[in-house]
């Protein structure tokens, strides 16, 4: 009779334990419910007041964050995707794939699953490379074939993963196939091997090229994988060592959801901690630390979806062994039956089966026994079936591989003979380009060398004459040289090209599609000069004051566009235009067209001085919304550090070979110093040049802390030539 009360005592507690948290849990469920749908609201409503893929495509992302899981997340990311598309932002695109393949293998749809995998696997082949996203989905691949029993089949995706990613020596990769590894061998009681597996994993996330809120939750996740087998098959001290990792795991993702205002559930995976380590306890005998653990399990009873079988299965698991282990057997039944109602697994048979084998009940045991017996006949008659239809097609598949073999050597071969002619051109051009080179350097220098023997001589016959003006001739000369050397040279340049080929123009033996390359090259060099005229008057006119500045308020995305759309056609081949806006939506009091002067200025000079790799404009808000940093960097050949502050002055060029007198710098800083901001150059950056413009701003403080948390997005511009 004692003995019953305590049982009473007991459950009592349990069951009061489990009131509080589902209480507790209303009143924070509703009012996150409530945030939540004022931020869905508000994003709404943003979407339809704009069409700017910089704004549109964080919203969306937002919307399919707040609508985890649900029927609407799939209409925000398939949105986001075609949005992303359109504007050919690829880091956008693979948001929204990841999180639609991983949509769809949440929710047992295998055929849209593979849809959107071919859509990541089509998108890496374009760019000829292998993303992150790439092995997140075909680990999607693997683990939906293994929750459908298909062991064979989901063995063979996780090694063909795993020779992939070991070949590329892609450590998210190995991470991601040594999760799916650790999953098949837990799933056919494999638990050792699952452990070992698991921590390799737990290795390569150490070196994985990865986001913190990714790591943290993938830590979190596999660590959970890795203790649930530990409980079973590892020594007490490793198993106590894994579980405090785990823990650990999930007290980070928790301080990182405070901390940065992730929404990544912690709930359901501090209930699995307590539970497992309330097996664990059971499993060492000590009822009194099973009992605490169940107790803290409690607490989160009710405070996940509770469509999460496996967890509240779990759970009641836990109380089953706990129950059985205390000598309570009626409630170890009950507990395990009520795993029963949604699921029916080996073990818990086994366990059911034991209990009334010990009970003197063997009538019911064997009935338990026999249909053990019956589930792992039809596992192995299944997996007979299976391996039979594999034979057959990996017989089909070595003479299609043996095809495919022949036909890509062909392929291999007809590549290297174009590559290696394609060499030989690449060779000649150069060699070409310097014979060029060395004959044009050889006229200049013949003729500076006239030009300053000529000058030699008039010095030295009038330098009795003018002994007295001496300081002031000097220096009238070299102001002299300087402007002459520069500006008769590049005004020179165009127009014996203008005179030149109009002569050609007109030549009555010339044909139609020679006239249209001539005009090319007269209107190239009409241009050219046009600007050298225009950089000497502006440069005139700000001496002078003349130069008159009209301030409004102007969108300052739409004028750097302005200027990419202005200079796509001088980006040379092999160079990739890139725009990097901030997430918050910049309007500048400024003069539009002095702005677009600067910034076309400084991305022409980097088109003239880059033969590869990239071109950026980009610009960050600064200061709280104070101020907006625009920069220009390029992968050229860079500015030396010795020359970095002379290049503002004026006719200073680094590359006399290159067009433009050398006033382009000069008139930026000035115009810069009538808008309130700076120009100069970032000494830190090393890989080319990078030019950073400052302009005064005042953005909102609202719209300040909404755009720190968006998503910066990268926009290409194609060469228009």
């Amino acid at each position: 009779m004692k003995e019953k009360t305590t049982y009473q005592r007991k459950s009592l507690f349990v069951i009061l334990i489990l009131c509080c948290g589902i209480s507790s849990f209303s009143l924070w469920a509703g009012l996150d419910n409530d945030r939540v749908a004022h931020e869905t609201d508000s994003l709404k409503s943003l979407l339809s007041q704009t069409s700017c893929p910089h704004v549109v495509i964080p919203a969306l992302l937002r919307l399919s964050t707040l609508n985890g899981q649900h029927a609407e997340e799939v209409s925000w990311l398939e949105r986001c995707y075609l949005e992303a598309a359109r504007i050919d932002s690829v880091p956008a695109m693979y948001m929204a794939l990841r999180s639609l393949s991983r949509y769809y293998y949440n929710d047992g749809n295998r055929n849209s699953l593979l849809f959107w995998s071919r859509k990541v696997d089509s998108i890496d082949k374009s760019r000829n490379e292998y993303s992150n996203v790439l092995f997140d989905v075909k680990s999607y691949s693997c683990q939906d074939l293994l929750w459908s029993h298909d062991y064979e089949l989901a063995l063979n995706e996780a090694l063909n993963e795993y020779r992939l990613a070991s070949e590329l020596k892609h450590s998210y990769g190995l991470l991601r196939c040594s999760e799916s590894l650790g999953l098949i061998y837990q799933a056919i009681r494999r638990d050792s091997d699952a452990v070992v597996a698991f921590q390799e994993g737990l290795e390569m996330l150490k070196k994985a090229d990865c986001r913190d809120e990714t790591r943290a939750d993938t830590k979190m996740r596999i660590t959970s994988y890795q203790a649930e087998c530990a409980i079973r098959v590892c020594p007490p001290e490793q198993t106590e060592e894994i579980l405090a990792r785990y823990k650990k795991a999930i007290d980070e993702v928790e301080e990182m959801n405070h901390r940065d205002g992730v929404m990544v559930k912690t709930g359901r995976d501090y209930w699995l901690l307590y539970c497992f380590y309330s097996d664990f306890y059971v499993r060492e005998h000590r009822p009194d630390k099973a009992k605490w653990a169940l107790g803290e399990a409690a607490k989160y009873v009710g405070n996940i979806i509770t469509e999460d079988d496996y967890v509240q299965n779990t759970y009641l698991a836990a109380l089953a062994h706990y129950y059985r282990e205390i000598g309570n057997i009626p409630l170890a039944i009950k507990y395990i039956d009520e795993v029963f109602k949604t699921e029916c697994i080996q073990a818990d048979l086994q366990f059911k089966a034991d209990i009334l084998q010990e009970q003197g009940r063997p009538e019911e045991a064997l009935t338990l026994y026999d249909k053990l017996y019956e589930l792992n006949s039809q596992r192995n008659k299944e997996t007979f079936f299976r391996q039979i239809n594999q034979l057959r097609t990996l017989h089909e598949l070595n003479e299609r591989q043996e095809q495919e073999h022949e036909m890509q050597l062909n392929s291999e071969r007809m590549e290297q003979k174009q590559q290696l002619l394609l060499f030989f051109t690449v060779v000649a051009l150069i060699l070409l380009y310097l014979s060029y080179v060395l004959f044009w350097y050889y006229q200049r220098a013949r003729r500076l060398k006239n030009e300053l023997l000529k000058e030699k001589q008039s010095l030295l016959e009038s330098r009795n004459n003018l002994k007295q003006e001496r300081v002031k001739a000097e220096e009238a000369s070299r102001m002299k040289s300087a402007f002459i050397a520069n500006m008769s040279h590049e005004i020179r340049t165009p127009l014996n090209a203008i005179v030149g080929f109009s002569g050609l123009l007109v030549d009555d033996s010339t044909e139609p599609e020679e006239r249209e390359e001539y005009a090319s090259v007269i209107h190239n060099n009409t241009e050219q000069l046009l600007n050298l005229v225009n950089d000497v008057l502006d440069l005139s006119r700000m001496e002078t004051g003349d130069l008159n500045f009209k301030f409004d308020d102007y969108p300052l995305i739409e004028c750097c566009q302005s200027a990419l759309d202005s200079i796509c056609h001088r980006i040379p081949d092999g160079v990739e235009l890139t725009f990097t806006p901030d997430t918050i939506p910049v309007t500048l009091h400024t003069d539009t067209l002095r702005l677009q002067q600067i910034l076309t200025n400084l991305l022409t000079n980097s088109a003239k001085f880059t033969q590869e790799g990239e071109i950026n404009l980009a610009y960050k808000v600064e200061e709280g919304g104070k101020q907006v940093r625009i920069s220009v960097t390029d992968t050229g050949c860079g500015i030396p550090k010795e020359k970095q502050s002379a290049v503002f002055q004026r006719f200073e060029k680094l590359d006399d070979y290159k067009s433009g007198a050398g006033l382009g710098l000069s008139i930026c800083t000035l115009i810069a110093d009538h808008l309130g901001g700076t120009l100069s150059i970032d000494p830190t950056y090393e890989n080319g040049a990078r030019f950073v413009f400052t302009h005064p701003c005042e953005i909102p403080s609202s719209a300040y802390s909404q755009g720190i948390a968006g998503t910066t997005l990268v926009f290409r511009y194609k060469n228009k030539n």
